[in-house]
């Protein structure tokens, strides 16, 4: 499968997908949600963030994403209600789901592959993987673990040969590789450099950073943030 420079967009591929799971669906939800026919039921899980009030159809768990290759048939998980409330259920997750999305989930787990072999598990036959995430050899993902001593939640290095070649080897097809270029919106709007105690820079000159990073870090010259990749279960 060749590579090329253009993003298809996570939209092209909600139509008509009944059953989605969404890995790490965060504070606010994912964006897409808005997006998804009106009989479609999402089904998401996260460890730690968890929206106030989710959307009618959809159900989220209190799970880590790097476990769900030990989901089966009769597991026993946290349903989030609302307000941090939670219920215990039992229920089959596996072969359920005719999509799953992963957007900037794979740098932060603990086990990648365990997730991607979990991720087997959920889909059916002929379902469709969308997934999203930095590459670690080019300039983004180096600068952010630069200005995030800690490694500011990238706790993996990848590249797209390794996340390729893991979906290949779970019996997935590859459908597209795209590069996904940086708008630099999470380092001009959320970078703390406050907290960070970064006492001589300012908001106006973040934001100038910002700008050049635009202007002189593009698709053309080489520079993208990581990859939009689309996978087919066989």
């Amino acid at each position: 499968m060749s590579q090329n420079n253009s993003m298809i967009g996570i939209e092209k591929y909600l139509k008509n997908r009944k059953n989605i799971f969404d890995v790490g669906t965060g504070p606010n939800g994912s964006d897409w949600w808005k997006n998804v026919d009106t009989d479609t039921q999402i089904t998401g899980c996260d460890l730690y963030f968890f929206p106030k009030n989710p959307p009618d159809n959809v159900k989220i768990f209190k799970y880590d994403a790097s476990k769900l290759n030990h989901l089966n048939r009769f597991s026993n998980l946290e349903i989030y209600q609302n307000n941090n409330h939670f219920i215990r259920q039992r229920i089959n997750l596996v072969n359920k789901f005719d999509m799953v999305v992963a957007n900037h989930v794979l740098e932060h787990v603990k086990s990648p592959a365990n997730l991607i072999k979990g991720i087997s598990k959920l889909i059916k036959k002929n379902g469709i993987v969308y997934i999203g995430f930095p590459e670690s050899t080019n300039f983004t993902d180096i600068f952010y673990h630069l200005i995030h001593a800690e490694g500011g939640g990238h706790i993996q290095k990848l590249t797209k040969d390794i996340i390729e070649n893991l979906f290949l080897k779970n019996s997935f097809k590859t459908l597209h590789l795209g590069k996904w270029p940086d708008d630099w919106r999470w380092f001009e709007e959320q970078f703390d450099f406050k907290g960070r105690n970064i006492k001589y820079t300012n908001q106006k000159e973040i934001s100038y950073i910002a700008e050049v990073f635009r202007k002189e870090l593009t698709l053309k010259k080489g520079y993208f943030y990581g990859w939009e990749m689309v996978f087919k279960k066989l």
